[in-house]
């Protein structure tokens, strides 16, 4: 996918703890990617009812909803997102959720925090490159 391809591509990051969105900007806006973020699964959902985002990455633990909940409710208005999950705990449950979320509509793109320079924009470039 070229510079260009990326222009204006809507990013919509997910997560219950705010330092993390100041990765995804940095490294995504410099590419040209317009990146939104949502403290919540229920503040994603208000943001996703009114704007058509291209990748949305969803943390799996929130309180609240948790990332299956929220891809759910997400896929339902927003089909044609890309979902991609990411997670900055193991734990003993994790290999369900993660089916769980690809049962839900979501991909099978990982991110797990902390992240590598440079992973996000190539994680975002293969969710947008895989057929829905």
């Amino acid at each position: 996918m070229m510079e260009g391809d990326m222009a204006e591509k809507r990013v919509l990051v997910v997560d219950d703890v705010e330092i993390v969105f100041s990765a995804f900007k940095e490294e995504l806006e410099k590419e040209g990617f317009r990146v939104d973020t949502a403290l919540s699964g229920e503040a994603a959902l208000q943001k996703a009812s009114r704007e058509q985002y291209d990748v949305i990455y969803i943390d799996m633990v929130m309180p609240g909803m948790d990332g299956v909940e929220t891809c759910r409710a997400i896929k339902d208005i927003s089909p044609a997102s890309r979902l991609v999950a990411m997670t900055g705990q193991i734990y003993s449950g994790l290999a369900n959720k993660e089916l769980e979320f690809v049962k839900a509509g979501g991909k099978v793109y990982y991110l797990y925090k902390p992240f590598q320079s440079g992973e996000i924009l190539q994680v975002t470039i293969k969710a947008l490159s895989a057929k829905n």
